[in-house]
C-alpha cells in the first residue's frame, strides 16, 4: 500500500521503495512538471559544464541572473537566485521576520510552514469553492491590516486559478499605504496563456513592498536541480542575500537554467502541448462518474471526488497500485478529504491516466 509522510506530490522515490517497481514503470502526475522534460539545450548544457564542478559555483549567478533578465524584463539587480524557490519562502520568513501573515487556503503549503518555522502564526483567508475559488481582496484586505504580510500564489496551487494583475494591484497599493509586505509566487505563470495580463513583475519598481517568486523547475522541467528566483527591490535583496546561504544554487542548475530561457522552440511547444493537454484531460475527467474537473490555466487541473464510496486518500492509494501517483489534496488547508490534483502529462500518458480513474470509480 502507498503511504508516505511526504507531505507533496512528486515523492516518485518513495513510489518505488512501495511498489518495488522502478522509476520508468510508474507515471507521475502528482508533480506539476512539463511533460517534455527538460529543454535539450539545457541538458546539453550540463553535459558541457561538468568538468567545472571541480570549482565552486558562482556565487553571484551572474549569467543566469543576466538571462533571467532578458527574458522577464527585470533588472538583474533585483533578483537573488534560490536553490528552488522554497529555499527563498523560508529566507524570506526568517528574515522578514513577520509575527502574522495572512495566507488564502486552500494553497501551496510552505508559506505557512515557512512563517511557522520561523516563528510567526498565519492567520488564514478561506477560498470560496462557489466562487470558483476566486481571491478574496476584499477580506485579505481587511486581514493585512491585523498583519505584516500576505502571501499569494498566481496561479493558485492546487486550483489552478489566475487572477488578472489588476486584482494584486489593489492589494499591493493597500500594502504599500499600510507598509506591508505583499509576497506573490508566479511560479506557474510561465504556463498562463495571457501572463502579460496577470504577472506583477511590472509593478515592482514603484512598490519597495512587493516581493515575487519565480521557479524555473516546473516550467523547464529541472525539478532535480532546484532553482528559484526572488524578485524585489534593491534593499530587500541585499539584506536576503546577507542571510542567505553561499553557494546554494549549484553549477549544473545554474548552466542548465540560462540554456534553458534561450531555447525559445521549447518554450513555446511546451505552451502547446500544455494548453491541448489540459483542456483534453479537463473535458475527459468531467465524463467520469464520481468525478469534475475544475478549470485551470497552469499544468495540473484540480479534481472534486462526488462520489460516498471514495475518498482522496484512498483514490491516490488506488491509482498507486496501478502504477499512476496523483496528488491528494487533504493536506491543503480547506478542502479535506474530496479532492486530488492531477498533473497535465503527455496524451499517452494522459490516456493511462483516465483508464486508470475510470476503473477505479467504475468499481465504487
Amino acid at each position: 500500500m502507498m503511504h508516505s509522510e511526504y507531505k507533496h506530490g512528486g515523492d516518485i522515490f518513495g513510489a518505488v521503495r512501495s511498489t518495488g517497481g522502478s522509476i520508468d514503470q510508474i507515471h507521475d502526475f502528482s508533480a506539476n512538471i512539463n511533460p517534455l522534460g527538460p529543454s535539450p539545450a539545457a541538458l546539453q548544457a550540463i553535459n558541457n559544464s561538468l568538468h567545472l564542478i571541480r570549482h565552486y559555483p558562482d556565487p553571484r549567478c551572474s549569467e543566469l541572473r543576466r538571462a533571467l533578465a532578458g527574458y522577464l524584463g527585470v533588472p538583474p539587480e533585483n533578483m537573488l537566485p534560490g536553490n528552488g524557490a522554497s529555499e527563498l519562502i523560508y529566507l524570506l520568513a526568517r528574515v522578514l521576520g513577520c509575527r502574522r501573515v495572512a495566507v488564502p487556503s486552500p494553497t501551496f503549503i510552505e508559506y505557512a510552514e515557512a512563517v511557522t518555522a520561523a516563528g510567526g502564526s498565519v492567520r488564514v483567508v478561506p477560498l470560496d469553492e462557489e466562487k470558483a475559488f476566486a481571491l478574496p481582496a476584499v477580506a485579505l484586505k481587511k486581514e493585512l491590516g491585523q498583519s505584516d504580510a500576505v502571501f499569494i500564489c498566481n496561479p493558485n496551487n492546487p486550483t489552478g486559478r489566475v487572477e488578472k494583475r489588476a486584482v494584486i494591484q489593489s492589494i499591493v497599493e493597500y500594502a504599500a499605504r499600510e507598509n506591508k509586505t505583499v509576497v506573490v509566487d508566479e511560479a506557474f505563470m510561465d504556463f498562463v496563456a495571457h501572463a502579460g495580463q496577470c504577472t506583477v513583475l511590472p509593478l515592482v519598481e514603484k512598490h519597495p513592498h512587493l516581493v515575487v517568486l519565480y521557479s524555473l523547475t516546473k516550467f523547464f522541467g529541472i525539478p532535480g536541480l532546484r532553482l528559484g528566483m526572488l524578485i524585489g527591490s534593491v534593499p530587500l535583496i541585499k539584506k536576503l542575500e546577507a542571510g542567505k546561504d553561499p553557494w546554494s544554487v549549484n553549477t549544473l542548475a545554474q548552466a542548465a537554467g540560462t540554456a534553458a530561457l534561450n531555447d525559445k522552440e521549447y518554450m513555446e511547444e511546451t505552451r502547446r502541448l500544455v494548453a491541448r493537454e489540459r483542456e483534453f484531460l479537463f473535458r475527459a475527467v468531467s465524463l467520469i462518474p464520481g468525478l469534475t474537473a475544475f478549470h485551470g490555466e497552469a499544468n495540473y487541473l484540480l479534481i472534486k471526488i462526488e462520489s460516498d464510496g471514495i475518498n482522496s486518500p484512498r483514490l491516490a492509494v488506488e491509482t498507486a497500485r496501478r502504477g499512476v501517483l496523483v496528488r491528494d489534496c487533504s493536506n491543503f488547508g480547506g478542502l479535506g478529504d474530496r479532492y486530488v490534483r492531477v498533473a497535465v502529462r503527455s496524451r499517452r500518458e494522459n490516456v493511462v491516466l483516465l483508464d486508470v480513474l475510470k476503473g477505479i470509480m467504475g468499481g465504487v
